[in-house]
Formats: structure tokens, sequence, C-alpha cells
């Protein structure tokens, strides 16, 4: 099913588990060449959904990611310029046999390539996509890298960038993101935080909903919701917290740089090159799943002041002060 598989357990078997992999045993299952011969290439396909910059940064950090491994050879495809015909042939046709894996960029070229290689076809790995499970219409664990921070996390994170915050407010609508809340609620109730509820199912409610629940707001959450965020959404929450000295969490640059105190920030070639070390694994057989994504916390520290947030020499790592 995968290429290296096979050879991979010959080599745990011959080798030995846990021991040092020799050069002489490399050499005999063709991860070296021998006597100066030239390792078999290995093709890898990358599908990308869009041709937008956080894509092409991610798909730059994978082929950096990968480039030290001799023999493996990768193209890129764009999942717009590529008819039906086109990618049958790529993930049925003569595809399927001159790549050993193809990896997706983003959700749409996910959906497509779960659908057209299939469970028996090649080798597969996603990244840049957000809440996986509603791209393929499952809960398991697929293989690659999502970019959701475990909620627990993000909770310990927000902990240790604002420690003074004690009643955290997470605007959502239900509709979309009530297990989001019933984690975030569990995951708290461990760290002497409560999770104050703005539910919302219209951008229509925001302003009612908030003119109630500042008073009872030390900071508030936004995450991803398609009822809640766009960008004016954003920069009008930032605002009006900001007025009322109340930080706003959020989850890219953007939040950042608009006036967030604290916000999860990606580096798209980093994920990139996360991506690469798992798809060399695959590569050489072993198993994978789905795995969390790196990820930086950023605090605005000029936003912080001037809400009256206690400075700190030091944030405990990953927490760090932004750009």
């Amino acid at each position: 099913m995968k290429l290296f598989k096979f050879p991979a357990f010959l080599v745990s078997k011959v080798c030995g588990p846990g021991v040092l992999l020799t050069a002489s045993c490399l050499i005999l299952f063709g991860f070296l060449p021998a006597y100066g011969g030239q390792s078999p290439t290995v093709r890898v396909a990358i599908i990308v959904s869009k041709n937008i910059l956080p894509y092409l940064n991610a798909v730059e950090g994978f082929q950096s990611g990968i480039s030290n491994m001799a023999g493996v050879r990768t193209r890129v495809f764009n999942l717009g310029k590529l008819d039906e015909k086109a990618r049958v042939e790529l993930f049925r046709g003569p595809g399927s046999k001159e790549f050993s894996l193809f990896v997706a960029v983003g959700p749409e070229a996910a959906l497509s390539v779960w659908k057209g290689v299939g469970r028996e076809g090649a080798s597969k790995i996603y990244f840049m996509v957000l809440n996986p499970e509603k791209v393929f219409g499952s809960k398991k664990g697929d293989c690659g890298i999502s970019l959701n921070i475990p909620v627990q996390t993000q909770i310990e994170m927000i902990g240790r960038g604002l420690p003074s915050i004690r009643r955290l407010g997470l605007l959502y609508d239900p509709e979309f993101n009530s297990d989001f809340f019933r984690e975030a609620v569990d995951a708290a109730s461990f760290l002497d935080l409560t999770i104050i509820p703005l539910r919302v199912s219209s951008k229509k409610d925001i302003p009612s909903v908030l003119k109630r629940g500042w008073k009872d707001l030390d900071a508030l959450w936004l995450i991803p919701d398609r009822t809640v965020i766009s960008e004016a959404i954003v920069k009008y929450l930032i605002k009006e917290a900001f007025l009322r000295k109340v930080p706003v969490v959020g989850y890219n640059r953007f939040f950042y740089e608009s006036g967030a105190a604290l916000a999860f920030v990606f580096n798209y070639k980093e994920l990139g090159q996360q991506c690469a070390q798992k798809a060399l694994k695959i590569l050489s057989g072993e198993d994978c799943h789905d795995t969390p994504p790196l990820f930086h916390v950023w605090i605005n520290e000029g936003v912080a002041g001037k809400l009256g947030l206690k400075p700190t020499d030091k944030y405990p790592l990953p927490v760090r002060s932004g750009p």
C-alpha cells in the first residue's frame, strides 16, 4: 500500500527494534545507495486548494522540509486547474502509480484527494484544514495536521498569557460551536477559569448579547465561527472591548494586528515543515493520524498596557511578546 512499508518492516526484523540503523542495514534495504549508486526516486504530489499566500507559504515550507531527503521529488498541482478528467487520471489513473504520496493543502484539496484516491489507493496526508471532521464527514482520525489547537491547550495558554483573567466570555453560535463551548467549560474548570457563554444565532444578536454581558467579562474570546466572525465584526468587537478595558483573545495575526491582547498565530511555512516530517514517516511505513498544529501565542504588550494588564518580564513558553 505504501512505498517502503514492507522494507521498513524487514529492517526492524533484521536490524532489530531500537537498534541503531547501520549503513549496511540501510543499504541492504535500499534507504541508502550502495557503492555510490543513486537512490530510487520517490514522487510526491502536492494538491493546493487555492493560489493564496498562506497556502503558497505552506507549500514552500513543505518542500524545504522534505528537500533534505535524497530521492524525494515533489510536483505541485493547483486544484482549480484540474478538471474532472484530470483529477481522475491523477488520483486513479497514471498518477496513482507515479506518486507514492498525495499531500492536500487546504480543505477543498483534502476533500478532492480523499474522494479521488479512496481508501485503498496511494497514501495521503492533509494540512491547513480547520475542522477536518466536517470536511471528511467523520470524526475518526484521518492522516494530517489540522488547524485546530486543542481547546484545553488554548485555555492553558490564555491562563499563561493573561493570568489575571477569571471570567472568559466566549462569543459563539451554538449551531456551529456548541461542542467547543462544552469542551471549554470542562477544561476551564481545572484552571480556576469560568467560561461565560455569549450565544448568538445571527450577526444582529451580537450588540445586544454583548451589552448584557460586558459587566460579567474579564476578557472576550473569539473563535472561528461563521456567524460571528468577519473582518468588520472583528474590528467592531475589539474596539468595543477596548473602550470597556476588556482584552480580546483571537486566533490569527489579523486579530493581533487589529488590537487583540492575545492571539494564537500560525507560521504557515512552519506548518509545511511539520507536515513534511510526517510525510517522510509515512513514506518509511509508519502509521499516521490527525496531529495538532505547531502554533505561537503572541501578547500585544502595547494593547495590554493600555488595558491596565500587569506586565511581566518573562512569559511562560510558548507565550511571548508579539513583534
